[in-house]
């Protein structure tokens, strides 16, 4: 699409800095959502970033050990800002783990972090999808509709722009609830739930097939076993918000 913007001598990789932008912007984010929710700014800032940074280097590394070839042949590829050579599902997951170790090291809030950080990562996703628009790197299936886009030698569905535009109206809900005086947790667990509704919906239209393992799509099973235990999840909170509440009302 547009990989790279020639500033007089300059090459610079669109795709990396669209990256860079949505981390500059979402830290930007973080620390007025830190000051909301009462926490402490740098300690929420720090966490984004290292959330986002180690979803980077996951991301890196689980490319890696699934097309070692690649690397084999071009070694300092491993150091390419290229979407197309990232793993960013793994990435996204398995940060978690380092945002919370981070969390429990720091003695955060936990619940009042996931609700600040929830509004950050949607807009830095908006960013990742613009990278990998320009990279070409996460592609539609074949189409004739007339908003296709040329790209890897056929028309194809423009899949990260139909993320985009999915990702706007969850934004403008997640702003709306956070107005709300929502229990701990919940406006961050029914954004993932928007957001899963999202990947179950339109990664029908992905092309790439490498997603697929036995004809199955393996974000698609990943975003509905999501979905499933967020539906437990908020079941189990309406009960303990209720408890509460009848508790409050017989005091």
């Amino acid at each position: 699409m547009l990989p790279i913007i020639n500033i007089g001598p300059l090459a610079i990789q669109t795709p990396g800095l669209f990256i860079i932008i949505g981390i500059y912007i979402s830290i930007l984010v973080v620390e007025k959502q830190a000051k909301r929710y009462s926490l402490n700014a740098n300690d929420v800032s720090n966490l984004i970033f290292l959330y986002l940074i180690s979803t980077i280097i996951i991301g890196r590394l689980s490319y890696v050990f699934q097309f070692p070839s690649i690397f084999f042949e071009n070694p300092l590829s491993i150091l390419s800002i290229s979407p197309s050579l990232f793993d960013f599902p793994s990435g996204l997951i398995l940060a978690l783990l380092v945002a919370l170790i981070f969390i429990q090291k720091k003695k955060l809030p936990l619940l009042q972090i996931l609700d600040s950080i929830s509004l950050p990562l949607l807009i830095f996703l908006i960013f990742l999808f613009l990278a990998f628009f320009a990279s070409g790197s996460f592609y539609g299936k074949p189409s004739t509709l007339a908003w296709s886009i040329p790209l890897w030698g056929t028309s194809r569905h423009p899949l990260p722009i139909y993320y985009i535009i999915g990702l706007l109206p969850v934004i403008a809900i997640n702003i709306y609830l956070s107005k709300k005086n929502l229990i701990p947790s919940q406006l961050f667990f029914r954004t993932v739930f928007y957001v899963a509704i999202l990947v179950v919906f339109l990664d029908y239209f992905n092309g790439n097939p490498n997603n697929l393992i036995s004809e199955v799509n393996f974000l698609q099973v990943i975003a509905w076993l999501m979905m499933v235990l967020l539906i437990f999840v908020n079941a189990k909170s309406k009960v303990k918000e209720n408890e509460i509440s009848n508790f409050n009302h017989n005091t």
